[in-house]
């Protein structure tokens, strides 16, 4: 080929042809869906991110944090889990009422009991699902035979949101009253039974009270005791009060007949009682011993001082002392005093009796 006919075909060669065209076409194209390929990896790459950071954030809401700082929370009667799902963000158990009530669609479902509820602040949901299964919190108060009212207050006063004075207040105000209270007294000293009592933290003080009221009322009932009862010419309220004269005195378990015995042969006789447990009452039983002066306490409840029973019961009688005090022994005793290390009782009809028992329990180490 010659110079000149490589030339005229170089020239002929300057202009795109077909081809030229058919592969910027493509090349178009392929660089177009290339742009597309690119734009949705990159909304797959923000959508997975922002999954995974509401996957974080839902995960982080629903395993909760540890703190130990307890809430207490209260769902009123009528009141529905979203509701309530309010209250636990509005007292930081839960960041999010809104995440807890979409998690909880996943879960069984959990009927909420009207009380109050203990949690930790920035709980798990699945603790806060557990707390709501077991139901309400309660508080728990034991009461044993032979405590007096203000020692009850004390045991109450112990209790979150409540307090002695108050209890003590209410006690004396006259909202709870016993069928076994005369129209004279104002006290339920006495008159509520010992037991261990379960109830909601929020209950009142005036609730607790008609609580254990009740109690002592059904359980005096069980017993045969009921306001109208009437042994040895004594009231219903009059043998609560022997009773619990009995529950102080009578330290050996069998001797609560005749320790019941001795105190009516006392009264029938018209002879003052002489019980320390009276005066040691009268002291706020804050003693543990009695001194000649202490005997001396100007109280009603002194009963060396004064004749017959004292103006009311002076602590919770056992169902054993109850039972004495409607069963007393047949004798004709007087005095009694403890003569074994197990608070066994010799009982006399005899001064003369009584003072040689005493020497016999000084014998032992006892007087």
């Amino acid at each position: 080929m010659t110079f000149e006919q490589r030339e005229i075909r170089d020239l002929g060669g300057i202009g795109p042809s077909e081809r030229d065209f058919r592969f910027s076409r493509s090349e178009l194209r392929r660089r177009k869906r290339s742009k597309v390929r690119l734009a949705v990896l990159s909304i797959v790459v923000v959508l997975a991110v922002l999954g995974a950071a509401l996957y974080g954030y839902y995960r982080s809401q629903v395993d909760g944090g540890s703190s130990k700082t307890t809430v207490t929370v209260v769902a009123t009667p009528g009141e529905g889990l979203s509701q309530f799902a309010g209250a636990l963000a509005s007292n930081k158990v839960i960041s999010s009422s809104f995440v807890f009530k979409l998690w909880l669609r996943t879960q069984p479902t959990v009927v909420l009991q009207a009380g109050t509820y203990k949690f930790n602040a920035d709980s798990a949901f699945s603790a806060v699902l557990s707390a709501l299964e077991r139901g309400p919190v309660l508080d728990r108060l034991v009461i044993p035979d032979g405590l007096t009212l203000d020692q009850i207050a004390a045991r109450v006063g112990k209790l979150p949101g409540h307090s002695a004075k108050r209890f003590l207040q209410v006690a004396a105000s006259g909202q709870v009253r016993s069928p076994f209270e005369p129209t004279s007294v104002n006290s339920l000293e006495g008159l509520l039974y010992p037991d261990t009592y379960s109830f909601d933290p929020s209950t009142s003080d005036a609730a607790i009270l008609t609580m254990m009221s009740d109690a002592f009322v059904t359980e005096a009932q069980k017993l045969g005791l009921t306001p109208q009862t009437r042994i040895d010419n004594l009231s219903a309220y009059q043998i609560v009060t022997l009773a619990s004269l009995i529950e102080k005195e009578a330290v050996y378990p069998g001797d609560g007949n005749k320790v019941a015995r001795v105190i009516l042969n006392r009264l029938a006789q018209h002879m003052k009682l002489q019980l320390d447990s009276t005066v040691l009452y009268a002291l706020g039983n804050k003693a543990s011993s009695l001194s000649f002066a202490d005997l001396q306490t100007n109280s009603p409840y002194n009963t060396y001082l004064n004749y017959g029973l004292p103006p009311t019961p002076i602590a919770v009688p056992s169902e054993s002392a109850l039972l004495a005090a409607m069963n007393p022994a047949s004798g004709n005793w007087l005095y009694y005093v403890v003569v074994q290390r197990d608070g066994q009782e010799a009982f006399s009809s005899t001064y003369a009796g009584q003072l040689a028992n005493e020497q016999l329990a000084k014998s032992r180490g006892l007087g």
